[in-house]
């Protein structure tokens, strides 16, 4: 880890409102250790789930190791939306976090995508090590289109992403890709919570959805500029929502549940909704809606 990434870390571990900013210092130092001596794979608790750290250059491994609830806010409204069951769709799925936090419900039914192969197995095995049976895996990448696409290949990394080359280029591998509509047809899922985290593709997994993005309560989705370099932008992603009747950005502050209008500033993953949400299904589960815009 470089001098600016153990200084980029501590400042997220400093700017956490929710957990012991001491022991999360003291947590990260002994990650730092470990990794040296390569002391993996290890197991470790996120919310009420087991998940297995198993390799040093895991950036999501290290958030948990620290942070517990990397995403504090986000993560929380999730376990607390599918409560009483739902469906969540987790597009990014890496070594399991969210997906393990959304199948904490017996009720909720979830399916996570994962396209890299080796990832997908640390997936899976953390899936198996706490009996989820409401959980369904798929090792595929979604996208706009049908048939296979290069992903970028480092061992155990969470950032692996899509190149967008026509031809496979060196460190790449290829992995089946297809339409989110397509599997929906073919599975029978209807989603309604999803969050997507494909490091900058995600205007190409929502063009996939077509018409089901209309079957959306709450989205999650990444939007933190690498759209921008690798594909279409936070812009096209934020009309391409918003034409299909979803409202937002917006940043959830889970403790005051409450969603505020804006654009995320506290680094998760931003919001957006539906208008049933907004208007009925939010309030009823006694969320309020701050800085709440005209429809």
């Amino acid at each position: 880890m470089s001098l600016k990434q153990f200084a980029n870390s501590v400042s997220r571990i400093l700017a956490n409102p929710h957990i012991d900013t001491r022991q999360g210092i003291i947590r990260h130092l002994q990650w730092q250790g470990r990794k040296v001596f390569n002391l993996f794979p290890m197991e470790q608790r996120i919310s009420r789930s087991r998940i297995i750290a198993f390799h040093r250059h895991c950036g999501v491994s290290a958030l948990i190791n620290s942070q517990g609830l990397y995403d504090y806010n986000n993560m929380s409204l999730i376990r607390d939306l599918l409560r009483d069951g739902g469906v969540f769709v987790d597009i990014g799925a890496n070594i399991g976090s969210y997906t393990l936090i959304g199948s904490e419900s017996a009720l909720a039914s979830v399916h996570a995508f994962e396209p890299h192969p080796t990832t997908f197995q640390f997936l899976r095995k953390n899936i198996e090590l706490n009996k989820r049976s409401n959980v369904s895996l798929y090792n595929m990448a979604l996208g706009s289109s049908e048939g296979e696409v290069f992903l970028t290949d480092r061992t155990g990394s969470s950032i692996n992403h899509i190149v967008s080359e026509n031809k496979q280029a060196v460190g790449t591998i290829a992995v089946p890709c297809h339409r989110m509509d397509n599997i929906c047809r073919k599975v029978g899922i209807v989603p309604e919570i999803v969050k997507i985290d494909v490091e900058g593709f995600e205007y190409d997994v929502l063009l996939g959805f077509g018409d089901r993005v209309s079957s959306i309560h709450v989205l999650l989705i990444e939007m933190n500029g690498l759209s921008d370099k690798r594909s279409h932008g936070q812009k096209e992603i934020h009309s391409l929502l918003t034409s299909k009747g979803l409202i937002g950005p917006w940043m959830c502050q889970f403790d005051q549940r409450r969603l505020h209008f804006s654009q995320c500033e506290n680094g998760e993953d931003s919001l957006y909704i539906s208008k049933s949400f907004y208007e009925f299904n939010g309030p009823r589960k006694g969320f309020i809606f701050g800085n709440m815009p005209s429809l």
